[in-house]
């Protein structure tokens, strides 16, 4: 896994990165390639770069970038970074294509899996806690209800609440059986995605 480092640092970084006015008064051009395709970044990324160092008056290289990205596009088009790009949930890096793409497009699958199993793990588990919530919201409406219906003489409003119970019961029903079949869904998913984890060395 030695070239997963060299993602981990700036995943929360690319979307953000740019260039200075002394970089571009460096000029390391074949550097700032390769550094940039070790994080992913694809190549037109130089566009943005060349924009900036017009600003100062200053050229850019885009052959000695473009060598450099090459250079890097190796090193980051590898099975580890793959996985950790697909567990990201993000889209495949077309940065890895043709005889690049092989070693990371394995790893990149390996990680669409875990990050699957992650999201069906975690939409399960709100919308059982969102269930548990309106169970109890509806149980305690019933009971409220109920209380009011012991404590009221007036007919009609005993009407109301014994009606208004009825329909609440029968939601609360359908919602519980819902909650129990939801419940073994939430099992599997926990058992899926520990499996996953144990895969993956996590």
């Amino acid at each position: 896994m030695k070239h997963l480092l060299l993602l981990l640092p700036v995943l929360s970084l690319v979307a953000c990165s740019s260039i200075s006015q002394q970089e571009c008064q460096l000029g390391d051009w074949f550097a700032i390639g390769k550094t940039d395709a070790q994080q992913g970044i694809e190549a037109s990324k130089f566009r943005s770069y060349q924009q900036e160092c017009a600003k100062h008056g200053l050229s850019s290289d885009f052959q000695a970038y473009q060598q450099g990205h090459a250079a890097g596009a190796i090193e980051f088009c590898q099975y580890d970074n793959g996985v950790l790009w697909g567990q990201q949930g993000k889209s495949f890096n077309p940065l890895c294509s043709g005889t690049l793409e092989t070693e990371f497009r394995l790893g990149y699958e390996r990680g669409r899996q875990w990050y699957g199993a992650k999201v069906a793990l975690e939409n399960l588990q709100q919308v059982f806690e969102q269930n548990n919530d309106t169970i109890k919201e509806l149980e305690q409406r019933i009971d409220s209800n109920t209380d009011a219906l012991a404590a009221t003489k007036d007919v009609e409003r005993k009407q109301e609440l014994t009606s208004e119970n009825k329909s609440l019961r029968k939601q609360l029903g359908q919602l519980q059986r819902s909650q129990g079949q939801l419940q073994r869904d939430l099992q599997q998913a926990e058992l899926n995605f520990s499996l996953m984890q144990k895969l993956e060395g996590l």
